[in-house]
């Protein structure tokens, strides 16, 4: 019985038909059954049914991550190892081009690959609202030239308020995301943390915070703002709204084949 492989492919991206084409067909020849999706959901529903070899995804960072945001948001299981295929300017999450795919693909089908899993955050509204994201949360100010306040608290210690265009509160995964553009740190490899990120504060004592990823962190808008989820826009935050974010119960595996130097990939890939 051939091994089954999925297939999420972004068709907005140039040349994702002809890349779709010689993944199916690469894949078809080393002996797999493949399977094309454009939905996500439908893709991980069908995941929580059969399991296959890896779903593999044709496009950028941006594919990734709208792809697992709107399964585990739907309630879906996310937790098939999944092989990037970039055609996007970084891929960080992607492990090869398709120029590569065919040796991944054997790679895969000998066992010469590793599991990496990455952790995901959680926020939740007073209201009892849950949303679950890979990289980051950023509650934002809501128009241009208005101003974010927000109070922020790690574990019941007050960071105080700070004012500015906004907070980024993300995973380890998401320290290479906006928050590194924010001025954030990067996370070395296998260490689990959140990054708490003032984006241009108006305050030189707010400064980017490294909390353990077991802690809470509770914000209260005390103006109008705009929670953003890897970067989608979510929902407005009126003023004194509050919300919690911590670690989520899910996680997220990536097949990697070698070994990644997440500092060299911020060299190559953000130079």
């Amino acid at each position: 019985m051939s091994k089954k492989i999925y297939i999420i492919s972004n068709m907005t991206k140039s040349g994702s038909e002809e890349v779709l084409e010689r993944v199916e067909s690469i894949a078809e020849r080393e002996g797999y059954e493949t399977k094309a999706f454009s939905d996500p959901i439908e893709v991980f529903a069908l995941c929580a049914e059969t399991a296959p070899e890896c779903i593999v995804s044709i496009g950028g960072d941006g594919t990734i991550l709208s792809a697992i945001s709107s399964a585990v948001n739907s309630g879906l299981p996310v937790d098939t190892p999944i092989l990037g295929v970039n055609l996007g300017h970084i891929g960080f999450f992607s492990e090869t081009s398709i120029d590569g795919f065919a040796e991944a693909l054997r790679s895969v089908k000998n066992g010469s690959y590793r599991i990496e899993s990455a952790s995901m955050l959680k926020a939740v509204l007073d209201d009892g609202m849950e949303f679950v994201c890979l990289n980051d949360f950023m509650i934002a100010k809501k128009g241009f030239s208005s101003v974010s306040h927000v109070e922020v608290s790690i574990d019941g210690c007050s960071m105080g308020m700070i004012n500015g265009d906004g907070i980024i509160i993300s995973s380890s995964t998401g320290s290479t995301g906006y928050s590194i553009s924010a001025g954030g740190p990067v996370v070395a490899p296998k260490l689990d943390v959140m990054l708490i990120t003032p984006v241009c504060p108006h305050s030189l004592t707010a400064r980017p915070v490294v909390a353990s990823f077991d802690s809470t962190v509770r914000v209260v808008t005390r103006s109008d703002c705009v929670l953003h989820s890897d970067g989608t826009q979510l929902m407005s935050l009126p003023e004194n709204t509050s919300l919690t974010v911590t670690k989520a119960e899910q996680k997220v595996s990536f097949i990697r084949i070698g070994e990644r130097n997440v500092f060299k990939l911020i060299r190559e890939k953000l130079a």
